[in-house]
């Protein structure tokens, strides 16, 4: 099938010819599975500068003003909560630049590898497949060796503190994987189609391991998303967008309205009942400042305050809510929330249109929209940079799998 133009082709190239784009890819994603398993914080940096080389360059003002158009939610939307560090209570300008070029690069990130063409896309393909593939190896070596990766860097000897590394680089994986299966579905070679289900089985295993059972949500949520998305191109993307955008918008009442729920919260996981209790004191705090928020950081300052769990007394809000949507609430207010709601509607969109009439592609989008959206909604903070550069590489995954 023949690549429609879409707001990403701004420089396809005809051709097929090898270049930037698929080099910087191959890169990219050679070192993303050691990174990922120490934890991930290498990922940000790495994205910036293979965003900034593979930016694709056009002298037609049409596809120029179509990408802009694409990727102004997303840049709008970081705009506002770099701002927003003017009032917050712990100023940080450092961080406000740090979330703005992680979404600017970010988005150049996924426009450089949508724009490629067949040969640097196929390049990507294979390097993307490698560093699955290598990223489940190492986690089974820490699964089953004792974290020995993550021991050799660190005189902690704490495992529940060691094993956060690669926990994160599972998150990692869980959002990833999409892109690889989708890449490898649509395959008629036997390896192609065995691959994949090994890689799936894999990577729902490992899931499991760690201790973080937000990953294993993620994948499971992944999958379910996956399916949408291999039945329903073209509807699901848009579908499961107003979904995310819907909860990002109502997640400070909705949450609150769950948690009061006679005898829920009781039942819960003790990790789960200090989740409860940091997101209705966020929500309360989210009243305070409705329209613009507390600011960049601004949860901060609450880590001072302490909740009571159980026999447990906790921070109020230990450097973030542990919920995206409710971090953008709390410091950016109804602003930034709607600029992330339009963000994720946008996302769907471009998905939509960009791999609709590429059934795999398409799907690997849903399931990386869905395990972003599950695993960053009860997990990670909004402005974790290692985090936002994941989300953007899974997006760039997807785009990858478009054959």
């Amino acid at each position: 099938m023949t690549d429609a133009a879409t707001p990403f082709d701004l420089k396809a190239d005809p051709t097929g010819r090898l270049g930037r784009s698929g080099f910087a890819a191959a890169a990219y994603f050679a070192l993303l599975a050691p990174a990922a398993v120490a934890g991930g914080m290498a990922l940000a940096p790495l994205q910036a500068l293979v965003g900034l080389i593979v930016t694709p360059l056009s002298r037609d003002m049409r596809r120029v003003g179509l990408f802009l158009l694409a990727a102004a939610p997303f840049i709008a939307f970081a705009g506002w909560a770099a701002a927003s560090y003017q009032w917050s209570p712990v100023p940080r300008p450092e961080q406000a630049l740090k979330v703005l070029g992680g979404y600017v690069c970010g988005v150049l990130f996924v426009a450089g590898l949508a724009a490629g063409g067949g040969k640097n896309r196929a390049l990507g393909r294979a390097a993307l497949l490698s560093s699955v593939i290598i990223l489940i190896c190492l986690s089974i070596v820490e699964a089953g060796g004792d974290l020995m990766i993550n021991r050799m860097g660190t005189t902690d000897t704490d495992p529940g503190i060691i094993e956060r590394n690669p926990g994160k680089g599972v998150s990692i994986l869980v959002v990833i994987i999409w892109g690889a299966i989708g890449a490898l579905i649509g395959g008629k070679s036997t390896w192609q189609r065995l691959l994949w289900r090994v890689l799936l089985v894999c990577a729902g295993l490992l899931s499991l391991q760690f201790n973080m059972a937000t990953n294993a949500a993620g994948f499971a949520l992944g999958f379910v998303g996956f399916a949408f998305g291999w039945m329903a191109p073209r509807v699901a993307p848009i579908l499961v967008a107003i979904g995310l955008a819907g909860w990002t918008l109502v997640a400070p009442w909705a949450s609150v309205f769950v948690l009061s729920i006679p005898g829920l919260q009781d039942r819960l996981p003790l990790s789960w009942q200090m989740r409860g209790e940091i997101w209705r004191y966020a929500a309360a705090r989210i009243d305070e400042r409705l329209i613009t928020g507390w600011g960049l950081d601004g949860a901060r300052k609450f880590g001072a305050h302490t909740l009571t769990v159980g026999d447990m007394q906790v921070q109020a809000i230990p450097l973030h809510p542990h919920s995206f949507s409710m971090h953008v609430w709390l410091e950016t207010g109804l602003v930034g929330a709607s600029l992330a709601a339009a963000s994720i509607l946008a996302a769907g969109i471009i998905a939509s249109r960009t791999l609709g009439g590429h059934r795999a592609a398409a799907a690997a989008a849903v399931g990386a929209m869905v395990a972003v959206g599950a695993i960053w909604n009860v997990s990670y903070g909004a402005w974790q940079e290692w985090w936002i550069a994941a989300a953007f590489t899974a997006a760039g995954a997807a785009a990858l799998a478009r054959r």
